[in-house]
């Protein structure tokens, strides 16, 4: 736990401005030889306060390690991510990091890096279906399946004869995929014996998908009793659809922490149960940080998994803890 406050701390620092573009990064006496080393960074999307996190750690690496830095974002496009990054290769950058779109539409993109351009290729949160040199995230099917085990307990504790469930998810993402996998796996005892039903499942990602199919959900299954989310953005479209709705009847449940989130899990008007999240600006920082050492010729691990944590409502002190850490982030 200190480990993770220490990690968190980190982030309370970050300006309510975090503009993307090229900057010089200040050097220090302590990384004056890495100011000649030019890194090139393409993120999914710049949306909501995670990828606000992974962006800090990524800019507060580049100025630790005196390089040059550029960031990027594809906005979910594919075309734009292959866009984005023969940008980069056109402008020379000595290594790339980036958090594909797609485990096999972003191949090509990808390896107009690792093999036209030879240079390394350091991906984030999300894999793709080529070699790279290093790649930096978390095992999804745990950020599902941990708060599917916390789930699974609760049910059986406040749901004694039985709980109908609505799955907020995803099918483009393969991370997506392996988290509503690791979540329905720790609850498929209890739905092998009947006592959980799944009556709706559907896709969602951003926050306006995830109201609007939380109300879908609602209108179709008005007897629903649990709502799992698979993503930030799509939870917290579920707990304003529920608030709108007066459901604190319907217990919520879901994956990254966000200040939003953390104050409606302190509140009342909904029951924002369990948040399993990841730890963002370890992840970024941790991409740049290995972009630079293969640039350097430095031994990098081919593969870092950043640990996650299940939030509670049983734990206000924790809840309160991650406000104060991370206010910042939505100044």
């Amino acid at each position: 736990m200190k480990k993770k406050l220490v990690s968190l701390l980190m982030c309370a620092a970050m300006v309510s401005s975090m503009g993307l573009g090229v900057f010089a990064a200040e050097e220090t006496e302590a990384a004056a030889d890495n100011s000649d080393i030019t890194i090139g960074s393409v993120i999914m999307n710049n949306s909501g306060e995670w990828f606000a996190e992974v962006i800090k750690g990524q800019e507060d690496a580049a100025a630790d390690l005196g390089i040059n830095f550029s960031m990027v974002s594809s906005d979910n496009e594919i075309s734009k991510e292959s866009d984005n990054v023969a940008t980069f290769m056109a402008q020379g950058v000595d290594a790339l990091v980036i958090s594909p779109l797609a485990v096999d539409a972003s191949v090509a993109a990808i390896e107009t890096a690792t093999k036209d351009a030879g240079i390394p290729v350091v991906t984030w949160n999300t894999t793709v279906n080529t070699d790279v040199t290093s790649h930096v995230g978390v095992v999804p099917a745990e950020l599902g399946g941990n708060t599917g085990k916390y789930a699974a307990e609760y049910i059986k504790e406040n749901f004694p004869d039985g709980c109908k469930i609505a799955l907020i998810e995803n099918s483009n993402y393969e991370i997506g995929i392996q988290r509503c996998e690791g979540f329905k796996a720790e609850l498929q005892e209890l739905i092998d014996d009947g006592t959980v039903e799944i009556v709706n499942e559907q896709d969602a990602e951003l926050q306006e998908e995830g109201l609007d199919i939380t109300e879908q959900i609602l209108t179709a299954n008005p007897d629903v009793q649990m709502i799992w989310c698979w993503n930030q953005t799509s939870l917290l479209g579920c707990a304003a659809a529920l608030q709108n709705a007066g459901r604190s009847d319907i217990v919520l449940m879901g994956t990254d922490m966000s200040v939003e989130l953390a104050k409606d899990m302190q509140g009342e008007d909904i029951t924002l149960q369990a948040i399993t999240t990841q730890m963002p600006y370890d992840m970024g920082y941790q991409a740049v940080e290995n972009a630079v050492k293969a640039v350097k010729g430095e031994e990098v691990e081919a593969e870092i998994m950043i640990p996650t944590y299940t939030y509670t409502k049983d734990n206000m002190d924790e809840i309160q803890t991650y406000i104060d850490e991370h206010e910042d982030l939505v100044g």
